[in-house]
């Protein structure tokens, strides 16, 4: 007996974190429809599928759009919704009453968004874009050992830049293919000679943001920026050198980092170019793969396209309570892509809330959740911040 309760034990100390994350990520969902069907049995069958279709309808509407929704509807009544038992795991009817030739009820469903926003990436309909999203790289090339620089938008030198621009077109080779393998394009501005283009007020040593980026956006039509730098140094051993690798992918609109690699190569002893030229060749593909699969996660949670708005509760909150607060946030609005939170007090939590709607609809939908009894209501809202509160 003792044996057993042990092994009961084990299991539930496995089972429970899975289990909980499933039943996080269900969002509740009642209908109440009517069906002018013969029989109660008909009528409770033409009610839930009423009950199915409606209820994917308005969420699938929530995480995609109205206007994406109406043009793809064909689409996604018979790819998503004729296949809602995949993503709707509970249905409860309620008793079945007649009134003259109707027949009424109410449905309460769960609602699995993990499962049906995977439906929705298999058919190529969760993304913002129906377009390939297009990213240009604007990488520095910084050789310290013989004192020489390169970056794509700035006039160029041949004699003294010739082998940085041989390795710059490795690299976004590398980039290209790496994103090309999820859908992205990647602009190749070495081999395109997009430099003789830039405009002389644009051609600045940094492109990391504010004007220059949205410029760099706008001209080339690429909402995503791979900002970053390699840099030439010499070795530890001082026959051999180092290679520093720094990039990171932003989303222009709202100057938000959605991905970033750092890697630290040293070569093998001999001349400069030929040292490095190896080195690059063996660790270029891995480095632009791993930025590229991180890209690509950003952009299947929906996070591209979205805007920030951080989110402040005020007040003594005990930590189950905040748990419990992301957990709904994350479940019940499907609106929200992600959230994280940035700065934990004695007085308040704020989080960092990744969103596809305004800051004035999303302070509604806030203040309508129902955590644990308790609710939240507002102390002030701008375009970018909501405080809240715990209402009496």
């Amino acid at each position: 007996m003792r044996f057993a309760l042990m092994v009961a034990a084990v299991l539930m100390f496995f089972v429970s974190g899975p289990v909980k994350a499933q039943q996080a990520d269900l969002v509740d969902r009642t209908f109440s429809g009517v069906s002018k069907e013969k029989t109660p049995q008909g009528a409770r069958r033409d009610i839930q599928d009423q009950a199915s279709l409606k209820v994917s309808e308005d969420i699938i509407k929530e995480l995609i759009g109205e206007e994406r929704f109406l043009k793809n509807k064909s689409l996604i009544t018979s790819k998503v919704i004729r296949n809602s038992a995949r993503y709707i795991p509970f249905v409860k009817p309620s008793a079945i009453t007649q009134e003259a030739e109707e027949f009424k009820m109410s449905v309460a469903l769960k609602v699995s968004l993990r499962d049906l926003k995977q439906m929705l990436q298999e058919n190529s309909l969760l993304n913002e874009n129906d377009a390939i999203p297009v990213v240009l790289p604007v990488i520095s090339w910084v050789d310290r050992v013989q004192g020489r620089s390169y970056r794509w938008w700035q006039p160029l030198d041949k004699n003294q830049q010739s082998f940085l621009v041989k390795e710059g077109r490795l690299l976004e080779e590398s980039l290209r293919n790496s994103f090309q393998k999820n859908n992205f394009y990647v602009i190749k501005p070495i081999e395109s000679g997009l430099g003789s283009s830039v405009p002389v007020d644009f051609q600045n040593e940094k492109i990391a943001g504010g004007e220059d980026a949205q410029f760099f956006a706008q001209y080339y039509n690429a909402p995503v920026l791979i900002d970053g730098q390699v840099l030439l140094n010499k070795g530890e051993r001082g026959n051999n050198y180092r290679i520093e690798i720094r990039l990171t992918a932003t989303q222009v609109s709202n100057g938000r980092a959605i991905a970033d690699v750092s890697r630290r190569f040293d070569t093998e002893s001999g001349s400069l170019e030929s040292a490095v030229d190896k080195k690059l060749r063996e660790v270029v593909e891995t480095t632009a793969n791993d930025l590229a699969s991180q890209v690509l996660e950003a952009w299947q949670r929906g996070s591209l396209g979205t805007s920030v708005i951080r989110l402040t509760v005020r007040g003594r909150n005990a930590l189950p309570m905040m748990e419990g607060l992301k957990e709904k946030i994350r479940s019940q609005i499907t609106q929200v892509k992600n959230i994280r939170e940035r700065l934990v007090s004695s007085e308040a939590v704020s989080f960092e809330v990744d969103t596809s709607i305004p800051a004035p609809e999303l302070l509604t939908k806030l203040e309508a959740l129902d955590i644990e009894g308790k609710k939240l209501s507002k102390i002030s809202e701008q375009s970018d911040e909501i405080v809240l509160k715990w209402a009496q």
